[in-house]
């Protein structure tokens, strides 16, 4: 499987999470605290990130 798939698969895994982990936040300790949902939310992000330059590039030889 190419990188850029794992990386997508991984920030589709870490978008759930991310919405998971705030979901549980918001509904048990709103207002209170740091949201652990932003440090899963920065790894998508970069997980997302590499994999369209991964992408791109991969695409920009062909």
């Amino acid at each position: 499987m190419l990188n850029h798939r794992k990386l997508t698969f991984i920030g589709v895994a870490f978008l759930i999470l991310t919405f998971l982990i705030n979901h549980y936040h918001e509904e048990n300790h709103p207002g209170d605290g740091f949201n652990f949902a932003y440090v899963s939310g920065i790894i998508m992000l970069i997980s997302f990130g590499a994999s369209f330059i991964l992408f791109t590039k991969d695409n920009l030889k062909n």
